[in-house]
């Protein structure tokens, strides 16, 4: 083997390893790009705590979201979810997991939380908060 076709066959393999590799990055962006969390907060209210979360769409129709919080408590850990939500047009929408305070009084203060966003059952966005 000659160091010419060494060498051609060397940036054959770093090609196809490129190529490999931008493919599955825009693969990953293609599932995600429908829709997004652009942020969540933590309300305290009488009942307990809220969390508010704002979420953005970029198709003309959206079926199937569905929105997962893990929180963890001074004492335990917990998840949380939201109904399924279809019929979302496109653009910025809000929705709220309520907590009820008895798990405040219970199990201490939150300290941290993380929410999943799922459309039609595939994980398409996470965010954790403090």
């Amino acid at each position: 083997m000659t160091k010419a076709h060494a060498l051609y066959k060397r940036i054959a393999i770093v090609t196809a390893i490129l190529i490999a590799a931008i493919f599955f990055m825009r693969v990953d962006n293609c599932a995600a790009s429908d829709i997004s969390i652009k942020s969540a907060m933590k309300v305290h209210v009488m009942g307990g705590y809220v969390i508010l979360i704002n979420y953005e769409t970029y198709d003309k129709w959206i079926d199937g979201v569905l929105f997962k919080v893990h929180c963890k408590f001074e004492k335990k850990d917990f998840t949380f979810t939201s109904s399924s939500i279809s019929n979302i047009e496109r653009g910025w929408h809000k929705t709220q997991i309520a907590i009820a305070d008895v798990i405040k009084k219970r199990y201490g203060s939150l300290r941290s939380y993380e929410v999943e966003l799922y459309k039609n059952g595939v994980l398409v966005d996470s965010k954790k908060y403090l």
